[in-house]
């Protein structure tokens, strides 16, 4: 059963974007330029309020420069601690 109190997917992996931005000292506009948005859009995603598709996720990560497999990796890591 779900509880309301579990974070959602859409916040879990945008808080784990927002680690990845900042461990590469990467500003939130610095970001949004590399992804052609605005950076209220990044916070926005960061912060679980937009449903990404996995392609999208693709393209933040490309941006990142980190695999999707080592994001998950890492993601699955940090959140299994």
């Amino acid at each position: 059963m779900y509880s309301s109190s579990v974070d959602s997917s859409k916040t879990i992996i945008g808080r784990a974007i927002k680690e990845q931005r900042i461990k590469r000292g990467l500003t939130l506009k610095e970001l949004a330029d590399k992804l052609d948005v605005e950076k209220q859009y990044i916070w926005r995603l960061e912060n679980g309020k937009i449903n990404m598709s996995p392609d999208y996720i693709d393209k933040v990560l490309k941006q990142l420069e980190i695999t999707p497999r080592d994001f998950f990796t890492q993601f699955n890591k940090a959140n299994n601690t």
